[in-house]
């Protein structure tokens, strides 16, 4: 059974912040302030002699970087355990609980319809996440972030009257695939095409040597943990972002 830590260090490397640093033990990571992931410390490990002064210097290290400070706390992978305690002590508070789907990848179902899957983005790859996103500064964050990703990966598209309508990024870290990036366009929703891309991406991660496949969904996203249910995947653990105020 893969461990919480295993996913979250997977998903470190999946997912690559532009800024990073260890603090005692945590790993901080820094971007553009849009993507949590790459925005956050990740106290996954601990190695400090004063919890307070490591809050401190997290804290001063996303100033430093033009983000605020916050800190990604997974279910069973927080150290010290008393952390959560420590923080709201300081004002911060848990927002956004996210849950970690995970579905061992045997046999695949294989997509209804036909998916396009790349090494590298198309011209085409970009316009559903260009859609999709609330403002040109998260789409411009989640690309760059995106093209520091190293091979094995993927990049899937499906298409709805020959124009882009939906894509998925896979990445194969350690036999883990990692579904990011999972994007229909406003006028393809609710025609199966992310159960689609879903499946396409299982299929190429199981030929690519992966054993597990996960995401991540935000858990007030309903129909979103409705659909990955329905295909197999069950919550692994869940995490929140804890923030001041």
């Amino acid at each position: 059974m893969t461990s919480v830590l295993a996913f979250e260090r997977a998903c470190i490397r999946a997912w690559p912040a532009k800024h990073e640093t260890t603090i005692d033990g945590w790993r901080a990571f820094a971007t553009a302030g849009k993507s949590w992931r790459v925005n956050t410390t990740w106290p996954i490990a601990w190695t400090g002699p004063d919890l307070e002064a490591s809050i401190d210097a997290a804290e001063q290290w996303a100033q430093s970087h033009n983000i605020r400070p916050a800190f990604k706390l997974a279910d069973g992978g927080v150290h010290p355990p008393h952390l959560p305690e420590a923080l709201a002590r300081r004002g911060y508070r848990a927002h956004l609980p996210t849950l970690v789907m995970t579905r061992t990848l045997g046999h695949t179902p294989g997509p209804d319809r036909s998916v396009g899957i790349d090494e590298e983005p198309t011209d085409s790859f970009w316009t559903p996440l260009r859609l999709a996103a609330p403002s040109a500064a998260d789409f411009a964050e989640r690309a760059e972030i995106v093209l520091r990703t190293t091979p094995p990966r993927a990049f899937a598209i499906a298409r709805l009257d020959h124009q882009p309508a939906a894509i998925g990024f896979g990445d194969v870290t350690d036999e883990l695939l990692g579904l990011y990036l999972m994007r229909t366009a406003p006028n393809a929703r609710r025609q199966g095409l992310a159960r689609d891309i879903v499946r396409a991406l299982c299929g190429w991660g199981a030929a690519n040597g992966a054993h597990t496949a996960y995401l991540q969904v935000e858990q007030s996203n309903e129909a979103a943990v409705a659909l990955y249910a329905s295909d197999g995947f069950d919550t692994a653990y869940a995490y929140t972002y804890w923030v001041k105020g």
